[in-house]
């Protein structure tokens, strides 16, 4: 027995090995990784297609039952013929695991309650690198890259190895690609399908194929593999903006719907609550500053290739070349309206008296603490003052009277348009010798990624127009939303028409561009061996030692045109920026249409939509070709170093096997930023008594005003962004090293035949997310003159300090973890099983926004709403998994699991250790189930899963943590075999169009904070085997 299961081994270790190759020929000094050299590999794509779903389930299952860690197997099929269209999709079935999704489709993986930073996903057992199409780089593997019939298999180990490589405190998913002497030679596939949303009304396609050849001896092979994706995603949500508490001076802080008081800390500046236009008087409630709806498009397309070769030049030594390329380039338009506070009193002397502004009334939740609906109207009969000097004329006291007081100046009309790519790239090589007692592995390789978009532009509009007399005619004479149900917004019926009329205020200064580019490179070289003792309990040592070295840049930058005349390249000649100001605000109302199909989400009486691709078409032809600006000054960058080594012994006997090891962990890690602050001085230009001068479309510049001044939409001379604000940076860094000794158990023990034992204990480590370390920190300091003049339009809240940055003193997260399980195979491919679970977490990461105090400048100041990353300590994650599985005779089977996980409250501190609260560990839901039930005869088969996650704990805001609403999704399929090389396939997914949704809080749900539809989808499938 001992031999059978030598031999099983050293097999398992040659495909393992094999797997991970691509191709082309490395670069000289090209550097390795690969810890996992060893893993045991799971059923082969070929295999798979050939016996049926059953059989690869059975087969999942066996392989888990093998293995001697806690690990869960999930083979091609599983993956890839439905409805699972990336691996993620596929994982979400898997007990203890949670996804988030980007478009409706998979995008980040987490495991028992941690984070998704917290997850390490490799590509044959090494680091993938991925990059965002737009956003800050992440450790957290990005699915939405990786076509998922480019795979043959993915393995989440929820207990680690010492061989494994570390970085993976939830779990670590090992995805396995297709190898060609593992395959019949000859053979592959070529797949069609059409993909149909109800959000979209539109059929995309996608084609795929793959090809594996190697000769008689099975001494070369070659795989290649290849798809093309195109898909449109639509996703319609609704989200809030910085709630506020009303009435700090008047009541006192705010208190939860219980009369308790309140861990939240975001005040309203004006410190009292305001009247309507009956003279009733609201104070004591929260309230969010806008209520926003969005829709957002993007035209995906997603290419993968594989290129795989294999070489045995002898019986016991075989080489591997691979080379992955995964692209993803994405078209987004987002569409948004919003409704801000802009027509409610804002303090006491600016309209803030009985009948002020345009409020109509506030809807409070039951306790009263909770605004969950606005209505604002202009009432027929009424008189309106636009300015102070209507005002004073009317006997009015003065007091901030501007457009806001006698217009409706919602929804505004906004959103952005972004040409995005991201790709990813990984060449390595890896040779295996075999020998009597000894084998040996190298592998070395490279990955790479980047991405970020090419353009990103916004412009916001208003649903009024100024006249030459200064007075405004009006688009809209109502607005209104209610979050109470599902987020509903109403408007004036005429709306569309009058903007269709030309009725419209172009925004400059909100118009604006801001992307972010990032890139991500690591070099990698490990050197494995395993000696085969066969002699007593001992039944191999394996040894290996591994070297790491790269790291990460992000950039930002920003898409511009510059006025007709002037130097294109000087960025102060932007357009929006007062050099061009009666051309800037000009904008067709062809340019605008109305939203339709709003299948989910939110609901909206008109949805006026901006034509980005037109607008830009105009702006290329007004102002000439687009110009790209790179800030220098906004950047960061980590650096990583890692040396690893590690010993483990694998032991079995007849009724118990295992393995216990050590791996040790240097780690050398620099980062640094480029930090800024921003002095906001004014905002508009001033008359001889110190007001902002009041200015109607078409004037001429006052005397005295600096260059690039100009009349904003809100009736007064703005001045340009430069004039408004300096700017200064300083680069700060900081180098650290550390080093990790990291143990690890694993025991399975046959109780009988048919009854397992399993139990493992290890010491696990992941470093914190670039952003955190390294984000650049920004301030900003908001004068008393620029305040008073944001005041009379709604901006900035009270003077003094606000900012964001990273915390460089996050510490690695670390965490002790104990399985103990239970399973009953009580038939082949059945199973039932129990399994309980602890994590002992001493460092992890929560993101929060809180007052804090600085130095700056040798001063020391408060920093209001101060964005960063605190440490928690001593968290514990624990809970219990149950799961099953079983098939009859006749083709019906089911699949089902539940977890339960169970989280503390963890202390949270900031930087300079100040502890500012406590939180639930990030990412943590209380329970989540999945149950499937299949069919399948010869040539049908037909499957149902039904997919639930519990409340979902994420960051703090204000002082109060985020929840994610509970989750559940239906999804249908169902395939038939027309010959047996060709199979039609069709699926329906998120059956009951459900969508998310999440709040503030945990005293009650009425505080909403987001939510998000991506509809129900379609899949009609033609695959050919040969």
């Amino acid at each position: 027995m001992k031999q059978k299961s030598r031999m099983h081994a050293r097999s398992s270790l040659s495909g393992a090995i094999a797997v991970a190759l691509a191709a082309t020929v490395l670069p000289v000094g090209a550097i390795a990784q690969q810890a996992a050299t060893s893993t045991p590999d799971a059923t082969t794509l070929d295999a798979v297609t050939v016996t049926g779903y059953r059989y690869a389930i059975e087969k999942s299952l066996q392989q888990k039952r093998d293995a001697n860690a806690v690990v869960e197997v999930i083979t091609a099929e599983d993956v890839g013929k439905f409805p699972d269209k990336n691996v993620a999709d596929a994982l979400q079935r898997v007990p203890g695991v949670i996804i988030t999704r980007s478009g409706g489709e998979g995008k980040n993986v987490s495991v028992r309650g941690l984070s998704s930073e917290l997850t390490l996903t490799e590509l044959n057992g090494n680091y993938i690198a991925t990059a965002e199409s737009n956003g800050d780089p992440t450790r957290s593997f990005n699915y939405t890259l990786l076509p998922s019939n480019m795979l043959g298999s993915a393995e989440l180990f929820k207990s680690p190895e010492a061989r494994i490589d570390e970085g993976g405190i939830g779990g670590t998913v090992i995805l396995h690609t297709r190898r060609p002497l593992e395959m019949e030679s000859n053979t592959g596939f070529v797949s069609v399908e059409g993909t149909w949303a109800d959000t979209t009304r539109k059929t995309d396609g996608q084609a795929s194929a793959s090809y594996a050849w190697h000769d008689k001896d099975e001494r070369f092979g070659v795989f290649v593999g290849y798809t093309d994706q195109k898909r449109t995603t639509r996703t319609l949500g609704a989200s809030t903006e910085s709630w506020q508490w009303y009435g700090r001076d008047e009541g006192g802080t705010a208190v939860d719907v219980n009369g308790n008081p309140s861990d939240f800390n975001s005040n309203w500046w004006g410190g009292t609550g305001f009247y309507d236009q009956s003279g009733k008087y609201y104070t004591g409630f929260m309230m969010p500053t806008s209520v926003n709806f969005d829709v957002k498009e993007e035209e995906r397309e997603r290419k993968g290739g594989q290129l795989t070769l294999q070489f045995k030049p002898l019986d016991n030594l075989t080489l591997t070349a691979n080379y992955f390329r995964f692209d993803l380039s994405q078209n987004a338009q987002t569409h948004t309206i919003k409704v801000p506070e802009w027509n409610i009193a804002r303090y006491w002397g600016d309209g803030n008296w009985a009948g002020g502004r345009l409020l109509d009334g506030l809807t409070l939740d039951p306790s009263g603490t909770i605004v969950t609906g606005a209505d604002y109207s202009l009432h027929p009969g009424k008189a309106y003052y636009c300015s102070e000097e209507e005002a004073a004329a009317a006997g009015m006291a003065p007091g901030g009277w501007g457009p806001d007081d006698c217009t409706v100046p919602t929804p505004q009309i906004t959103g952005s348009y972004n040409l995005e790519k991201a790709l990813s790239q990984t060449v390595d090589f890896s040779a295996e010798w075999r020998g009597e007692s000894v084998d040996l592995a190298f592998k070395g390789g490279r990955t790479w990624a980047k991405g970020g978009p090419s353009l990103q532009f916004s412009v916001p509009l208003k649903p009024r127009r100024q006249n030459a007399d200064g007075s405004w005619t009006l688009g809209n004479y109502a607005s209104s939303w209610d979050l109470s149900g599902s987020p509903t917004m109403a408007f004036s019926p005429e709306l569309m028409q009058n903007l269709k009329n030309g009725i419209l205020q172009v925004d400059l200064g909100s118009t604006g561009s801001s992307w972010t580019r990032n890139s991500t490179e690591q070099k990698y070289a490990q050197l494995d061996s395993t000696w085969h003792t066969d002699r007593g309990l001992l039944e191999s040592l394996q040894f290996g030692v591994k070297y790491r070295d790269g790291g990460i840049h992000r950039s930002t930058g920003n898409s511009y045109w510059a006025c007709p005349g002037t130097d294109p390249g000087n960025y102060e000649n932007r357009y929006w920026n007062g050099g061009c100001n009666d051309l800037a605000t000009q904008f067709s109302p062809d340019f605008l249409y109305a939203m339709g199909n709003l299948a989910g989400g939110v609901d909206a009486s008109a949805f006026p939509a901006i034509n980005y691709p037109a607008y830009i078409a105009y702006l290329n032809k007004t102002y000439g070709p687009m110009q790209t600006r790179n800030e220098d000054n906004f950047v960061y960058n980590v650096d990583e170093k890692i040396y690893a080594t590690y010993l483990q012994a694998n032991f079995r006997t007849e009724r118990l096997r295992g393995n216990v090891g050590v791996r040790v962990v240097s780690t050398r890690q620099h980062a640094d930023s480029t930090d800024k602050v921003t002095s906001y001085n004014d905002y508009f230009f001033d008359d001889a008594n110190g007001n902002p001068l009041a200015c109607q479309a078409g004037d001429a510049a006052p005397g005295g005003a600096p260059a690039r001044t100009y009349c904003g939409s809100e009736g007064y001379w703005r001045l340009s962004d430069s004039e408004q604000r300096k700017e200064s940076f300083a680069v700060s860094g900081v180098d650290r090293s550390y080093t990790d000794i990291l143990p690890s158990f694993n025991l399975a023990y046959d109780l009988s035949e048919n009854l397992l034992l399993r139990a493992a204990a290890s010491k696990v480590i992941a470093r914190p997310s670039y952003g955190n370390i390294a984000a650049p920190g920004s301030l900003e300091y908001f004068s008393p003159e620029y305040v008073n003049d944001r005041r009379l339009t709604g901006g900035a809240g009270e003077q003094g300090w606000y900012g964001s940055g990273s915390n460089k003193n996050l510490e690695a997260y670390k965490a002790t973890q104990y399985d103990i399980g239970l399973e009953w195979y009580f038939q082949p491919g059945s199973v039932v099983g129990l399994d309980l679970f602890r994590k002992d977490v001493s460092n992890f990461s929560v993101p929060v926004v809180q007052d804090v105090t600085q130095n700056v400048g040798g001063q020391s100041v408060v920093v209001q709403n101060y964005s960063t990353t605190a440490g928690g300590r001593d968290a514990v994650s624990q809970g219990a998994e149950f799961y099953a599985q079983h098939t009859l005779d006749f083709g019906l089977g089911f699949q089902a699991n539940y977890t339960w996980n169970d989280t503390n409250e963890a202390a949270i501190t900031l930087e300079d250790g100040t502890e500012i609260g406590k939180s639930p560990l990030v990412g943590s839901a209380r329970n989540q189930a999945n149950f499937t039930v299949f069919y399948e005869a010869r040539k049908l088969l037909l499957r149902a899963s039904w997919n639930r996650r519990g409340e979902v704990v994420q960051g703090l805001v204000s002082g109060l943590n985020l929840y994610q609403e509970p989750y559940q999704q239906i999804d249908l399929n169902a395939a038939y075999n027309i010959t047996p090389a060709l199979v039609v396939s069709a699926s329906v997914l998120n059956l009951t169009q459900e969508e998310s949704r999440t709040h503030l809080g945990n005293d009650t749900k009425d505080r909403f904070y987001s939510n998000g539809y991506t509809g129900r989808v379609m899949y009609l499938g033609l695959n050919y085997t040969f």
